[in-house]
């Protein structure tokens, strides 16, 4: 058994730049989204309270602070921007793991330097630029792991390795890692698109159910068709907002991208095949993931 079988590359292995900018852009998702989804569940209760307000004036207050609170969801969204925190913080986490992943495997730009100090120096410096260039994170990014080595021991260890150690460390702990990341989230956003689709179908159903009920019976006055219709609404927004369908189909592509960079490892003979096939497959890492960007950013 050699060396490298035994290593393992968790989130502690990479800068402290990474982990920073990665916890930053978990929680402001996480906020993002329950921001999002309390504003649209307050819609729905406020619509459906609004039905009942002339049975009881109570519900008509409660209606009121329902808008009230998703107007106050509303403004704190605007506010505090958790969505371009989100984003930026995972440009930001990505650049770093594409980067650290170049200076383990000796792949480009770091694989001409004749000592671990100088290419550490040059390492740095591009953690440096990626810092300067996402300044606007810098709220977002401290704590303790501020406080973190940038260079971990991890990283030094797998650098030393001989170029076979270090290809197999590759193909396991990144290539393999990333293309099954991929394939899970394919499948995930697959099922949770269709299960979406058929509660949308359903809710419409029930909306066509109801107006020919109230042609039928034009005298019943509590039908919460405005509600199921403000409820149709909001699970389209959800569904817009998420993507599912969407980003099953990208992670899928992505899963098998990756599959046909894998098929090529056996070209690895040296030091400098071994940068080529690193710089393949971060250059495909990188472009799946500014595609991801930009189609939030739409």
């Amino acid at each position: 058994m050699n060396d490298s079988e035994n290593i393992k590359i968790e989130d502690q292995d990479y800068p402290a730049l990474f982990r920073s900018a990665d916890q930053a852009s978990i929680k402001a998702q996480s906020s993002y989204l329950a921001t999002i989804r309390w504003y649209l569940i307050s819609l729905i209760a406020g619509a459906l309270f609004t039905l009942l307000a002339d049975a009881n004036p109570i519900n008509g207050i409660i209606a009121t602070i329902l808008f009230l609170a998703s107007l106050f969801l509303f403004i704190f969204q605007q506010n505090r921007k958790n969505d371009t925190v989100w984003y930026n913080g995972r440009a930001v986490a990505e650049s770093v793991k594409t980067r650290t992943w170049r200076f383990m495997m000796k792949a480009i730009p770091y694989q001409d330097y004749d000592s671990l100090e100088e290419v550490s120096e040059a390492f740095s410096k591009n953690l440096y630029d990626i810092l300067h260039q996402n300044r606007e994170l810098g709220s977002h990014i401290g704590g303790v792991e501020a406080a973190g080595d940038q260079i971990t021991d991890k990283m030094r260890k797998v650098r030393a390795l001989d170029f076979k150690e270090r290809a197999e460390i590759y193909l396991r702990e990144r290539i393999d890692d990333q293309r099954n990341w991929y394939a899970r989230k394919s499948d995930f956003n697959k099922k949770t698109a269709h299960r979406w689709f058929i509660s949308l179908v359903i809710i419409h159903a029930a909306i066509i159910g109801l107006l020919l009920y109230k042609i039928y019976q034009p005298e019943l006055r509590y039908l919460p068709i405005e509600t199921f219709i403000v409820a149709a609404g909001a699970m389209l927004t959800w569904i817009q907002l998420k993507r599912f369908q969407e980003l099953a189909t990208a992670y899928a592509l992505a899963a098998h991208e990756i599959g046909i960079i894998k098929s090529s490892i056996n070209r690895i003979n040296d030091d400098s095949s071994l940068s080529d096939f690193v710089q393949d497959a971060e250059n495909a890492f990188s472009r799946e993931h500014t595609q991801w960007v930009a189609r939030k950013d739409r």
